[in-house]
């Protein structure tokens, strides 16, 4: 998902009643992201209460640090190095994002997203996803086994479907059996009848 982990919630015409709303009615686009970021809280807490403190079997992987600085270590763009686990800086990086992001590759434009953001915290999210036993054709046997002791050390099993599947923000949002969805429905079925209200009684003001 284009180096974060996302939940997809997928609502046609979206965009369209946001541009209307912030040209026209900007307090309840206001309002609306206040709802819709209300809805979402409880699965991001969530998925925030499921990063382990400690690793148990996989103490090399963990580093100590009190601060949430972006190092080589920690930082999703590291190259030479394997980005390391800290569960303050994995924790920090479970956010909730409002605003219209670019044009994914399959052609979706996202507005409201929980992500999964820091390095680390993906790789947690994903380890086995697409090979439970380690990697394809590994340069040695040694290098497959350390990737099958990496993804059973691992806390928690992956939730979810297909491409889907996660150990943190997918595990909330499976539980969460569909509950923040329906509230965001509901927060954007409401705005849009009190837009529509809106403009029906100055259309009616206007022709008088």
């Amino acid at each position: 998902m284009q180096g974060m982990q996302k939940m997809p919630v997928v609502v046609q015409g979206t965009g369209e009643l946001l541009k209307a709303l912030r040209a026209f009615e900007p307090d309840l686009a206001k309002n609306l992201n206040k709802e819709i970021r209300a809805a979402m809280t409880p699965v991001q807490k969530k998925a925030q209460g499921y990063v382990p403190g400690s690793l148990s079997g996989l103490s090399h992987w963990q580093f100590q640090t009190s601060g949430k600085k972006i190092t080589a270590q920690t930082s999703a763009f590291a190259v030479k190095e394997f980005p390391k686990f800290n569960a303050g800086i994995v924790k920090a990086g479970i956010r909730i994002a409002i605003g219209k992001q670019k044009k994914s590759r399959s052609g979706f434009v996202s507005f409201y997203r929980i992500s999964n953001l820091s390095a680390a915290g993906q790789i947690m999210e994903m380890a086995g996803r697409t090979n439970p036993d380690g990697r394809d054709n590994p340069p040695s046997h040694r290098s497959k086994k350390t990737g099958a002791w990496f993804i059973s050390h691992q806390q928690g099993k992956l939730n979810g479907i297909g491409k889907h599947r996660g150990r943190i923000l997918y595990k909330a949002a499976e539980e969460d059996q569909g509950r923040v969805t329906g509230k965001m429905m509901k927060a954007l079925d409401t705005t849009l009848h009190e837009f529509q209200n809106r403009a029906q009684a100055r259309s009616a003001w206007t022709s008088k």
